[in-house]
């Protein structure tokens, strides 16, 4: 991976509940400051890679994942 584009995490209202674009950073299960309930949220993540090939070198990725306490 050369760069994050963006990863963001929406609950099960499609309500944003976290984004970052540093790799480095990750979700903490918090909202506004309050822990999230345990639930199902959804994930997108988009990376540009070294490929040399322009039209192969962007990545989009999503997902399901349970937030657990």
């Amino acid at each position: 991976i050369k760069q994050l584009n963006f990863f963001k995490i929406y609950n099960r209202w499609g309500e944003l509940v976290f984004e970052t674009a540093n790799i480095k950073e990750g979700w903490d299960g918090t909202f506004k400051g309050q822990k999230q309930p345990i639930e199902t949220y959804v994930w997108q993540a988009e990376v540009k890679t070294y490929a040399k090939d322009e039209t192969k070198n962007t990545i989009f990725k999503k997902g399901v994942l349970k937030l657990f306490r």
